[in-house]
């Protein structure tokens, strides 16, 4: 029996020794690219065209964030910051109701409306991109139009464009509904029974116990519309100042590289925007990493 233990103590010991190599492996070759976009940043054009494996600055200064910065980043980071905080807001606030209503309301139609809403995310996003180009190009008495949507460029290159798509966010809504069914309805009751509104039971009651949901909707959230490249592209390309800042650092990549000609693309410009662009999700998600696993683990459960 002892030796039997020991054998499988042995085995366990390998395997586990196994994957902690695994793991290392993986996060180095994971990491490599983030580390050598940081550490190029700091680096001169002479020392990155010097590079073997990973470039090794010799001087830890902000010259290339300081031009990226100044050539302008600053107001990209301004207005994409707003439409963070503007679809943060809106979808916790319509996903919080709208789990609600699919959740814990009995309506007729009311799995048929959920699984419409649902179909929604089997769609391509760029099977839609053409109508919603012409919808916007063609709204009425904006832009120039007339009121047959004729004669201007109605929302595009203007600043509603960037606001007003996606303000219905079908999985996030989704997500807490989930995790609505993972609540017990007496906590409602008991409001009800206190006298409680609508507005006291989903943000006083449900909203506390729903935090993980709620984070893994702002992460989610947050990330796609700072990384959101393609529909700024389709729709303010042809307005400098109304850039988000992914559409802003590819233009400023193409700047800089074109300013470089046939002898050098400046690499170390390129990551100082490169690295502003990943700081923020980074930051986002590190702080609340915590509460997103838990808030996806409610999809697959219901209670």
């Amino acid at each position: 029996m002892v030796k039997t233990h020991s054998m499988r103590r042995k085995r366990f010991s390998w395997g586990r020794l196994a994957t902690y190599v695994i793991l290392v492996c993986s996060s180095f070759i994971l990491l490599y690219p983030l580390f050598f976009m940081v550490a190029g940043s700091f680096t001169t054009i002479e020392q990155y065209y010097r590079t073997k494996v990973i470039p090794i600055p010799n001087r830890y200064d902000f010259t290339e964030y300081a031009n990226v910065l100044r050539g302008g980043l600053t107001p990209a980071i301004r207005i994409t910051l707003l439409r963070v905080l503007w679809y943060v807001i809106l979808s916790l606030t319509v996903s919080l109701f709208g789990g609600y209503v699919f959740s814990r309301l009995r309506f007729p139609g009311r799995n048929f409306f959920f699984m419409f809403f649902l179909c929604g995310l089997m769609v391509p996003g760029i099977l839609i991109s053409l109508p919603t180009y012409v919808m916007l190009a063609r709204w009425p008495l904006v832009g120039g139009n007339n009121i047959m949507g004729l004669g201007g460029h109605g929302f595009v290159n203007e600043w509603p464009s960037l606001f007003i798509l996606g303000m219905v966010d079908v999985f996030a809504m989704f997500l807490v509904k989930q995790n609505y069914d993972m609540l017990p309805g007496e906590y409602e009751e008991a409001a009800v029974m206190d006298g409680a509104g609508l507005f006291t039971i989903i943000f006083r009651i449900y909203a506390p116990m729903l935090k993980p949901a709620l984070t893994a909707v702002t992460i989610i959230v947050f990330v796609g519309i700072w990384n959101d490249y393609f529909y700024p592209l389709l729709l303010v390309s042809g307005n400098d100042s109304l850039m988000p800042i992914a559409l802003k650092v590819q233009r400023l990549i193409y700047q800089f590289s074109v300013r470089g000609g046939v002898t050098y693309t400046p690499f170390p410009t390129l990551f100082a925007a490169a690295t502003l662009m990943s700081v923020p999700p980074v930051a986002v998600y590190l702080t609340l990493q915590r509460y997103f696993v838990q808030g996806l683990v409610g999809v697959g459960l219901k209670g």
